[in-house]
């Protein structure tokens, strides 16, 4: 019995290796595992490779499955002000290991206005930042995580829409949520509300000055020309669900993990991804480099001038446009430290500079002397860029500009003071934001003063990439140049569609850093990838600035060596040039209606 036992036994274990063998020989077959094998060793015998089995591993490693995306994590991080923001991580399946393919830290969301905002209004900034962080983490961990999963991180478009949707389809519903509990509460309040008295009817004839105070609807006007005066005002800030800084976050961290997979360069992978093939040749966007912070929220009596910036000559090496740059920061910063002691060596979070001016002209003769002493050309070796952020000292209640503290100007006689002082200093060939938006007559007749051979950037006029890709460009607002963040709910897919509309339209791209930067370079590759004519970083100093200056010479290191580094046109790089004011004829002068704009501030 055993002895029979023990032949079935050995029948059944042949059969079932047998099977086994069968199975083996399918699996291999079906997955060209001997030919692959074997066209292997007949190539690597007569390659005669240094290292056999890393030739083997490079070998199948073409064969291996695509990386596709297994989880994202979202924690708490802190930019260079110590605030908080988003850290995000990409985890891919990658040969049959989970791995950390990408880390980014984004930068954090700082109001425009936060120089010259209130210690409350601070505080209350503080306290919606902490929450928009709370909940973008939150929604990374949960929602977006299991929406990401399986998704191939080379594939930018469709990521960055997974996401951008989520955040948008969010705030639909709370939208809809608040609308509906406000139309309730509206009737409730329709069917509690006593009858109005009629002489309300009367009161609801006076009409608003400019300044908010009531006037009768038959003395409208009665004053003269300055009653008439209607103010725009600006648009309403765009309220964003708190968690959209996750938009970003996740662009930024699946574009790396992307560029890992791809094993490129992350300034190539980008440079693919808007050009749809890599170019022959690469160009380093010029560095505008602030100096000197001024502006509304600065000391002193100055307001009409945030920021002073130089930019290197093109087609110098950026090797070398540094050390001029850094001759003149050191220059004026001794300078200053002369003249008011060590504490107005002092820099703010962009690193920059922080004197007490009372006049324009006070930074700029400080960065020209510097210049000078150098031995520099002023407008020829480098020239100079301002911020002009006109939004900010603009005095609503007055309807005037505030130049300098205590003196207001009118549109008018702001536009003529601007120009004046462009004509005093050639070597000025950029200003961003010189007005608002909504004075759309003094803009046009602003570039109509400013011949093509200047700069005249957009910033606070334009919306954010997700909402501009989508506009028709207005007329009247006429720019040289688009400043473009990769923050809030800009994602790399709506950064280059709106770089590739502005560059339609005749416009440069400036790739810009905000005040709340970390120490991560990825707005180097960004710039380099856009082909973005400028790079706007903030001072050579402080960490989180140098980053991406460091990463810009490494760049060029690498592009020389490769022989592809490209310099764009020294022709694009113009300086300011005024043409004298219009002399109105009779008929022009009955004529109140505005003319159409000029294309003068779109380069040839």
């Amino acid at each position: 019995m055993a002895a029979a036992a023990g032949v079935k036994s050995s029948a059944k274990d042949a059969r079932e290796l047998y099977e086994m063998k069968e199975r083996a020989i399918r699996f291999y077959t079906d997955n060209g595992v001997p030919k692959k094998m074997e066209e292997i060793l007949n190539s690597m015998f007569h390659d005669n490779p240094a290292d056999v089995y890393g030739h083997l591993a490079n070998y199948f490693a073409e064969f291996a499955k695509v990386p596709v995306i297994t989880k994202v994590k979202g924690r708490q991080g802190y930019d260079s002000k110590g605030q908080s923001t988003v850290q995000t991580e990409v985890y891919c399946m990658v040969k049959n290991h989970e791995k950390l393919i990408s880390s980014c830290v984004a930068p954090s969301v700082t109001s425009m206005l936060l120089d010259t905002a209130k210690p409350e209004e601070k505080d209350t900034e503080d306290a919606e930042r902490q929450a928009s962080v709370t909940a973008a983490i939150n929604y990374i961990n949960t929602d977006i995580c299991n929406k990401l999963e399986g998704l191939d991180p080379t594939q930018q478009t469709e990521a960055d829409d997974v996401v951008y949707n989520f955040i948008q389809q969010m705030k639909d519903e709370m939208e809809a949520q608040k609308a509906a509990e406000a139309a309730a509460a509206a009737a409730e309040n329709a069917e509690e509300a006593p009858t109005q008295d009629t002489n309300e009817s009367n009161n609801s004839k006076k009409a608003k000055s400019p300044t908010g105070n009531e006037v009768e609807g038959d003395q409208k006007g009665a004053k003269g020309k300055a009653s008439q005066i209607i103010i725009i005002p600006d648009e309403a800030r765009e309220e964003l669900l708190d968690g959209s800084c996750l938009v970003s976050a996740l662009s930024q961290a699946v574009c790396t993990a992307g560029a890992a997979i791809k094993d490129v360069q992350l300034y190539h992978y980008i440079a693919a991804l808007k050009h749809k093939e890599m170019p022959s040749t690469l160009q380093l966007p010029l560095p505008m480099v602030t100096i000197i912070q001024g502006g509304k929220g600065a000391a002193g009596k100055m307001n009409c001038i945030k920021e002073y910036m130089v930019i290197p000559k093109p087609g110098v090496p950026l090797r070398e446009s540094m050390k001029n740059i850094l001759g003149i920061y050191n220059h004026v910063s001794k300078a200053l430290c002369v003249k008011g002691g060590g504490n107005a060596r002092n820099v703010n979070d962009l690193g920059a500079l922080c004197p007490v001016f009372d006049k324009p002209e006070q930074g700029l003769d400080l960065i020209q002397e510097a210049m000078t002493a150098l031995s520099l050309t002023p407008g020829e070796d480098v020239s100079i860029a301002l911020n002009i952020a006109a939004h900010e000292m603009f005095d609503f209640d007055k309807g005037k500009y505030e130049v300098v503290t205590g003196q207001l100007k009118t549109t008018e006689d702001y536009v003529e003071f601007l120009v004046e002082l462009l004509g005093r200093y050639p070597a000025i060939n950029a200003v961003i934001d010189p007005l608002r938006k909504q004075d759309r007559e003094q803009w046009i007749r602003l570039c109509d003063r400013i011949s093509v051979a200047g700069y005249i950037v957009g910033d606070y006029g334009y919306h954010r990439p997700g909402l501009l890709k989508h506009e028709e460009l207005d007329e009247d607002y006429q720019t040289s140049g688009i400043l473009l963040r990769w923050e809030q709910m800009n994602t790399l897919s709506d950064i280059i569609a709106v770089a590739n509309k502005m560059e339609e339209a005749e416009n440069e791209i400036f790739v810009t850093a905000g005040p709340g930067e970390t120490s991560q370079d990825i707005l180097a590759d960004l710039a380099v990838g856009l082909n973005a004519r400028f790079l706007k970083l903030g001072a050579p100093c402080r960490g989180e600035r140098i980053s991406k200056l460091n990463r810009l010479l490494q760049i060029e290191a690498e592009l020389e060596e490769q022989g592809t580094l490209g310099f764009h046109d020294a022709h694009l790089y113009p300086r300011i040039e005024l043409t004298p004011p219009p002399v109105a004829t009779e008929t022009e002068a009955e004529d109140s209606s505005p003319s159409p704009a000029k294309k003068g501030t779109k380069k040839k």
